[in-house]
């Protein structure tokens, strides 16, 4: 990725994709699978929050809890993102929201249907495009090294190269843990998964803490 000298709030798609390198499909695909997150720009936009409980017969039942004007930048769903990127637009009637919980756009008047977002309109936002180039830089330096380790023969102790790996891989992919013990116990569960000898959770803090400190903070900047 080319260096960002003057930060920016956010990027346009073409842009975007121009500063990580990707095709315009790479970052259809990307944003579909949730692993980089697409941004809309918006006037304002009436929205409902709420959050999934489980009523009766085991089904979620929506709960709002607020309802309010969103401005400026937005977060849309992968499945959204990937019809702008692929069609050119997408009329969208939710947007993106944590786990358990929805952000649905609320109707103002009987003919309203939904916003119409056009690919001119979206992209990424500095922090995100900041966060997935670092991981991406991270994953292949531990793969690297990884691979210089596995060259030089048996490794003695423990796998820690296979451990960040992991650790990556579980942020790359599934976004960060809700805690620092979460991603913690991942790494702990792969180490008992190999049937070899596994670390004890101090020594797991300390060799992962560079990894929790770089990308930790970035969960607790997501919550809505």
């Amino acid at each position: 990725m080319a260096s960002v000298k003057k930060k920016k709030v956010f990027y346009q798609i073409d842009e975007a994709c121009a500063l990580l390198g990707l095709s315009l499909l790479d970052m259809a695909v990307l944003v579909s699978e949730g692993r980089i997150q697409l941004s809309a720009t918006v006037g304002a936009l009436l929205v409902e929050d709420g959050r999934y409980e489980i009523v009766c017969n085991d089904k979620p039942t929506p709960v709002p809890t607020n309802e309010h004007y969103v401005r400026g930048l937005v977060d849309l769903r992968p499945e959204d993102a990937w019809y702008v990127l692929r069609a050119g637009s997408q009329m969208i009637f939710w947007l993106s929201a944590k786990e358990g919980h929805y952000r649905r756009l609320v109707s103002r008047a009987e003919d309203d249907c939904g916003y119409s977002v056009i690919r001119d309109e979206v992209g990424v936002r500095h922090a995100e495009l900041v966060r997935y180039a670092a991981i991406e830089e991270a994953l292949g330096d531990i793969v690297m090294s990884t691979k210089t380790a596995k060259n030089r023969g048996s490794q003695h102790g423990y796998d820690w190269e296979g451990a960040q790996l992991v650790a990556f891989e579980r942020i790359y992919f599934d976004g960060v843990p809700e805690s620092y013990g979460a991603l913690i116990r991942h790494v702990e569960a792969w180490f008992v998964s190999k049937g070899g000898k596994v670390p004890d959770e101090s020594t797991l803090k300390r060799r992962l803490r560079n990894i929790w400190t770089k990308f930790g903070p970035e969960g607790a900047q997501n919550e809505p």
